[in-house]
């Protein structure tokens, strides 16, 4: 089932107008784009007829509109949107072509107009909004067959021809939704395609929710949950108006506060958001095949962290979870031991003759049963949950789906290292919000960090599942207008481009005196 939440509170609006009385003036306005609703169209001269008699295009127009100026094509039937055409898509291009010959076709025999749709006839109109490069649109509404409306600038005109619906229609396509299976099992790879996003770049959301939930609500994040029982499950970014990317079912997901919980095996309705529609599915999540791992989040589908559970203890590889947290890692072979550490010195341990396994972390020794390595397939295991907490991660494990969900905080910069300096403290603060609010996909605190009409949220858009696990080092420089640069160096974990670290360039500027993040390279 195909929902279409904006179109469908016009709908009822409109109707509502349309059917009780008439539509006023301020509803008319909003019917029609904002160029249009406020024309400074002239009266139609009269022909020798007595109608009113065709006119040029503006001069502010080309006489006509090449196919290589055209950015976008949107065309719209009541609550059905096709698949919008662009122009930096190749196999669009044949389309645009025919595209630009007819609303040429139109322009040439335009009649100033002040024509109104309103009501039914304005919601079951048929509509076309052709964008050029330039940021100028041209907006055809259809009330029939063949007589047309459209909307140039500020300038509204009316024409009649009995070829250009139909033939605009052959060059649309109804947007498709696919997902790989219906009864996906928790750690289980599914896929999703489809070719019904509204823009040209954006995010699609799956989200699971219990049969019968209703309603529609903004999370503190900024992102818009179908209802308050949804757990978000997958974000990833569209291109063109389509997407086809896999993700693992997760063990769980982000309810609408911002928590995390456990997708309890059994019956839901999977729906998957693109900003403009939402399709809902039916299915049937089985249980998992092996344990599940979850850090902040995001599956662990890495095969060089996959856990092995052992005497009812959870273990990982220990090279793998060094190198995936930035930790330093030793095995003492002659000992028995495994050291891990996060600090640059670390106290001498005193193993004497001792030869049974035992787990170092930051010099102190962690004692209990459940607190030693194993040599599983001849590679040194860890105990996570004795591991993570004696890093002061928070661990916990959830039967009903087998997974263990570890929380960590990022090492970020020591603010008051940097208290001497007002401009330095105020881009270390800066930094450290960037890292917790990319990690958290928080879309509302990280617009509040950025300069004014910054686009901070595209960031989202190509990081992927990538975590920030800390900044480890950072340099400042002065740069020219009194901006101040900094290149700070981020490890990563789940980075779409496999990488371990990188040193984005982080520019700072003043903005009616506060310091805000400007740009990141």
């Amino acid at each position: 089932m195909n929902i279409q939440r904006l179109y469908a509170l016009g709908l009822s609006i409109l109707l509502a107008a349309g059917v009780l009385g008439g539509t006023t003036a301020a509803a008319q306005a909003a019917e029609l784009p904002a160029a249009a609703a406020s024309s400074t169209a002239q009266a139609p001269a009269a022909a020798d007829d007595g109608s009113a008699a065709a006119v040029p295009a503006p001069a502010k127009w080309p006489e006509t509109i090449q196919a290589a100026v055209i950015a976008r094509v949107q065309m719209q039937h009541a609550d059905m949107i096709y698949v919008p055409l662009f122009g930096s898509r190749e196999a669009d291009k044949a389309a645009l072509a025919k595209t630009a010959i007819i609303v040429n076709r139109l322009i040439g025999k335009l009649k100033p107009s002040k024509e109104q749709l309103v009501g039914e006839d304005s919601f079951f109109s048929t509509n076309l909004d052709v964008m050029l490069t330039d940021g100028t649109e041209i907006y055809l509404r259809f009330k029939d067959s063949k007589n047309v409306l459209v909307y140039i600038g500020e300038d509204e005109y009316s024409t009649v021809d009995d070829l250009a619906l139909s033939e605009l229609y052959k060059l649309q396509q109804s947007p498709q939704s696919d997902v790989s299976t219906r009864s996906p099992a928790i750690g289980q790879t599914v896929r999703m395609t489809g070719s019904d996003a509204p823009l040209q770049h954006g995010m699609v959301r799956v989200f699971v929710e219990t049969p019968g939930s209703s309603g529609g609500y903004q999370a503190p994040k900024g992102i818009y949950y179908p209802s308050k029982r949804a757990l978000l499950v997958y974000s990833a970014p569209y291109s063109e108006a389509r997407y086809d990317f896999q993700f693992t079912m997760p063990a769980y997901g982000e309810a609408i506060d911002g928590s995390f919980k456990p997708i309890t095996p059994g019956k839901y309705e999977l729906d998957v958001d693109t900003g403009a529609s939402m399709t809902m599915r039916s299915v049937t999540i089985a249980p998992p095949a092996a344990a599940q791992f979850v850090i902040n989040g995001v599956v662990v589908s890495d095969p060089a962290l996959a856990p092995v559970v052992k005497n009812g203890v959870m273990l990982l590889p220990m090279r793998a979870l060094a190198e995936a947290f930035g930790w330093d890692v030793k095995w003492d072979a002659a000992h028995k031991a495994a050291f891990v550490s996060s600090l640059s010195e670390v106290p001498a341990a005193s193993l004497g003759s001792s030869t049974a396994l035992s787990l170092w972390v930051n010099g102190e020794q962690l004692a209990g049963a459940n607190a030693k390595p194993v040599v599983v397939k001849g590679s040194i295991y860890l105990p996570l949950r004795a591991t993570a907490e004696a890093f002061g991660f928070h661990i916990e494990w959830t039967q009903s789906v087998r997974g263990a969900f570890l929380t960590f905080m990022p090492q970020l910069l020591k603010e008051s290292l940097y208290a001497g300096d007002a401009r330095k403290l105020a881009a270390v603060k800066l930094m450290n919000g960037y890292v917790n609010a990319l990690n958290g996909r928080d879309v509302s605190a990280l617009g509040k960090l950025f300069v004014k009409n910054a686009a901070p949220a595209t960031v989202i858009e190509t990081i992927g599942q990538r975590l920030i696990t800390g900044i480890r080092s950072v340099t400042f420089e002065d740069r020219p207008g009194g901006t101040l640069l900094a290149n700070a160096t981020f490890t990563y974990l789940f980075d779409p481009n496999g990488n371990k670290s990188g040193t984005p360039g982080i520019v700072f500027a003043l903005e009616d005196g506060v310091w805000k993040i400007a740009d990141v390279d």
